[in-house]
């Protein structure tokens, strides 16, 4: 597929122009470095099966980005003067800063003999293509993880329920979606790892068309497959369900945060690129069709998630757990006072704050002999990210409740929140709808 050339190249050459322009505009460019034993693991990779199981151009970027790492600027010309890759956005960012600090290399030797050349020197050496390269240290990220197979199971997954299909989560910091599936033993099994963009801006949503993605705990609600959608957001999209509860509480609006594919003729976006959405590319995408579920599949986003950290991950499980059954044990025990202990003084529940939610409480239970509650289908899931309220979990399970004068099933939400590991968690939010 011969695509057209976008943002990121065109950006690769207005800066080099402007940096022989207006020497003085252009930043300083970062150094970033990978160790020489660890480029040497990753390049023996790359040459043996695990680069083979790669996409043609996909192996030839990494092998070009490491070769940009270890210096070796006439290696990474070499490796993408093949014609195909002509049309490749990221593979000319790649040839344009091997080709600048090739020409900078060739200006120092020539010193003196080259001095009508020093304001083009001083612009080609303050040119950052850096952003630009994003996507390309981003690849080999991930391939460095998953040839170490050292991500294990992520922390904030605690537990999940029979009803659910899939967990994704994103990591914007990796440029990075993952996605796992029970493994049918009670635990968790990477099915798939694809590399993504996110909002252009850094940073949680907060307000519509602030460019970012939100962070947070989400379900995906639905799958849609629309010709009129294709042109720009690929062959699918999966809304979320953004903004939450949580978010409402917090005052954040917007909506239509989508995960979906890239626009017609675009092969490559790089990792800050998005009105806010997540976007994979389109074959990508197609394959996530195997895995979300509408309403059974969740979506987790947040920055540098934790993986393969079993005593931290057991350890917020057991505290979640163990603050749910006390809570369902002083319900139970018809100490209404034990039992609102359980609530967090920012609470709401639809139209009930904290106090108002105490009085109802106080005037249902009053005229109780006993109620009985028992809850199975537990999935609780960690969020990443702090909130005012300080660490956030979301339990979600089917609840049956029986009680001397009423009697239901339905699916409930809870969001936890504590201010600290050693402060008990107290309900911040509360939903129910009739079980399916």
């Amino acid at each position: 597929m011969r695509c057209r050339v976008t943002e990121p190249m065109r950006r690769a050459w207005i800066a080099l122009l402007l940096a022989w322009l207006l020497p003085a505009a252009a930043a300083q460019a970062q150094d970033w470095r990978i160790s020489p034993k660890e480029s040497a693991r990753l390049a023996q990779a790359l040459d043996g099966p695990a680069g083979a199981r790669l996409k043609p151009v996909d192996r030839r970027i990494l092998q070009a980005t490491l070769a940009l790492h270890g210096g070796d600027y006439a290696r990474v010309a070499t490796l993408l003067a093949d014609k195909t890759l002509d049309a490749d956005p990221l593979a000319n960012v790649l040839r344009a800063e091997a080709h600048r600090r090739l020409a900078l290399d060739a200006l120092q030797r020539a010193g003196h003999y080259a001095r009508h050349a020093a304001p083009l020197e001083g612009g080609l050496s303050r040119l950052d293509l850096t952003p630009d390269l994003a996507e390309a240290d981003a690849r080999l990220r991930a391939f460095a993880e998953e040839l170490d197979r050292a991500l294990g199971e992520p922390v904030d997954v605690l537990a999940l329920g029979h009803d659910v299909a899939s967990v994704v989560l994103v990591d914007k910091d990796r440029a990075r979606l993952f996605v796992f599936v029970p493994d049918g033993k009670g635990g968790l099994k990477l099915a798939d790892s694809e590399y993504a963009s996110t909002g252009a801006r850094p940073g949680d949503k907060r307000r519509r068309g602030d460019m970012r993605t939100p962070d947070g705990v989400y379900r995906f609600v639905a799958v849609r497959a629309e010709p009129r959608l294709a042109p720009r957001y690929g062959p699918l999209v999966f809304p979320i369900d953004y903004p939450n509860d949580l978010d409402r509480l917090h005052g954040k609006d917007g909506d239509g945060i989508w995960l979906h594919g890239y626009a017609e003729n675009v092969c490559r976006r790089p990792p800050r690129d998005t009105n806010g959405c997540v976007a994979l590319p389109n074959d990508r995408l197609l394959v996530m069709r195997r895995y979300i579920k509408p309403r059974a599949s969740w979506m987790i986003v947040g920055e540098s998630l934790r993986f393969n950290d079993a005593a931290a991950r057991q350890a917020l499980a057991d505290s979640v757990r163990a603050a749910i059954q006390s809570w369902l044990r002083d319900w139970q025990s018809l100490d209404t006072e034990a039992y609102l202990s359980h609530y967090h003084p920012a609470f709401r529940s639809g139209r009930y704050n904290l106090a108002r939610w105490k009085r109802y409480k106080r005037r249902v239970n009053a005229r109780k002999r006993y109620i009985r509650v028992s809850i199975d289908d537990l999935t609780i899931l960690h969020d990443p990210n702090r909130w005012p309220e300080g660490e956030v979990v979301v339990a979600e399970f089917r609840q049956s409740y029986d009680s001397d004068n009423y009697r239901d099933v339905t699916r409930k939400r809870l969001y936890l929140a504590r201010g600290g590991a050693s402060e008990p968690w107290r309900i911040l939010i509360e939903t129910s709808e009739p079980a399916r």
